[in-house]
């Protein structure tokens, strides 16, 4: 493998030693599957990996984190910092359970992808295609949105719904539609298909489409289609841990200056298709893994097919967008890099993978405050500049 790695890498993003705000701030069972794309990763305890953490997170304040250098090919190098809990003395480690936020989309698109391989949906298919009760009770230009469109920020749709926990009590499918119902009941903020508009209620749709093909819920599907399949075990939905308990990181929202207040709370369940994912950053570097030189979609029976993947990942020149991606070419990343940045509010998470030279970079801080973005990018400019040295060592 060749790594592209120059001295670009500080324009990483702009310049990572200076900070940068990334530009998304939103707020298992396992399967046996002959189809596994994904190699059998392993990780290992990073220490290096560990000490970055500390030296960028600590201005920051924020109570824990950890992260992840992802090299197609090599075990996964895993460092954490911190704890669980601040206050608390239990420390953060390379196995515990991190919350994704809206990284969650690229996993959503994913099965979505699947479902278009086995012929259950079209890229095409559209919302009076596949939710036609839906489509007569909302405005109806909605009725030709596709689910490419939702998938893509394409659909109009407002950022969110009017009310992420009303109906309560009812099953989660159902009150998909009737968040959606009552959320569309007006005119696209846009006109369908023309520009981007960031909607975390427009994923929530494209996942009550993949509910309604199948007649299983997102859950369902998301454990069945991607999880298990990638063998992504500690993979689940939701506050990681057990409610009152240490046996996970709990989250954070700052208050005093330099201080943060832990919590576990989450995104309504009904968001999920948009954002409530939870795993160990060994199960998020198997489905980065996926986008890293196409990994598997040349087999006879492929998790992805290359067709699926270009799809997902978006037309060079169209957009800048793929589906739970954002496309940014970068000179370290050999062309066309993918990242996405995610947050329920209380977590943050930063994705940046570089399908071209097989290597990604991963970050979950167990809070949320103005200097963590920056934080998080710090963790992931250093981390480039690392590469770039390791690799200029080699080819000496």
């Amino acid at each position: 493998m060749k790594i592209y790695l120059s001295t670009a890498a500080l324009a990483l993003l702009g310049s990572a030693a200076h900070g940068w705000t990334s530009p998304w701030l939103q707020d298992s069972d396992s399967q046996a599957a002959g189809e596994l794309a994904a190699p059998s990763l392993s990780w290992a305890e990073d220490a290096e990996l560990s000490a970055r953490l500390a030296e960028v997170l600590k201005s920051s304040g924020a109570p824990g984190a950890v992260g992840a250098v992802v090299q197609l090919g090599k075990p996964t190098r895993i460092g954490s910092f911190g704890v669980r809990c601040a206050g608390k003395d239990e420390a953060m480690t390379p196995s515990d359970l991190v919350h994704i936020g809206s990284d969650t989309k690229a996993m959503t698109a994913v099965l979505v992808a699947r479902l278009v391989q086995k012929g259950k949906l079209g890229w095409g298919s559209t919302l009076s295609d596949v939710l036609p009760a839906l489509a007569k009770k909302i405005h109806p230009d909605y009725g030709a949105v596709t689910v490419s469109d939702l998938l893509l920020h394409r659909s109009g749709a407002p950022a969110n719904a009017l009310d992420w926990w009303a109906y309560p009590g009812e099953d989660v499918r159902k009150r998909r539609l009737k968040i959606a119902e009552a959320s569309m009941s007006k005119a696209p903020e846009s006109q369908p298909g023309s520009e981007f508009l960031y909607s975390n209620l427009g994923i929530m749709v494209a996942g009550a489409m993949a509910e309604a093909v199948c007649d299983e819920s997102w859950e369902e599907l998301m454990r069945k289609e991607v999880f298990g399949p990638l063998g992504m075990t500690t993979a689940a939905f939701g506050v990681p841990g057990t409610p009152g308990e240490l046996d996970q990181p709990w989250g954070h929202t700052e208050g005093a200056p330099g201080s943060f207040n832990p919590v576990q709370l989450d995104n309504d369940p009904a968001l999920g298709p948009a954002g409530t994912v939870h795993l160990s950053m060994g199960d998020w570097a198997r489905f980065v893994s996926v986008f890293l030189e196409s990994v598997g979609s040349d087999a006879p029976d492929p998790f992805l097919t290359a067709k699926s993947l270009g799809v997902l990942v978006g037309a060079r020149g169209e957009s800048a967008h793929g589906m739970g991606w954002i496309r940014a070419d970068r000179t370290w990343a050999g062309g066309t890099a993918l990242t996405h940045s995610g947050s329920n509010t209380t977590w943050f998470a930063t994705a940046w993978v570089a399908p071209e030279v097989d290597l990604a970079f991963l970050v979950a801080v167990n809070a949320v405050g103005e200097a963590v973005p920056a934080a998080a990018d710090g963790f992931i400019g250093q981390s480039v500049m690392a590469m770039r040295e390791e690799a200029s060592g080699t080819d000496r």
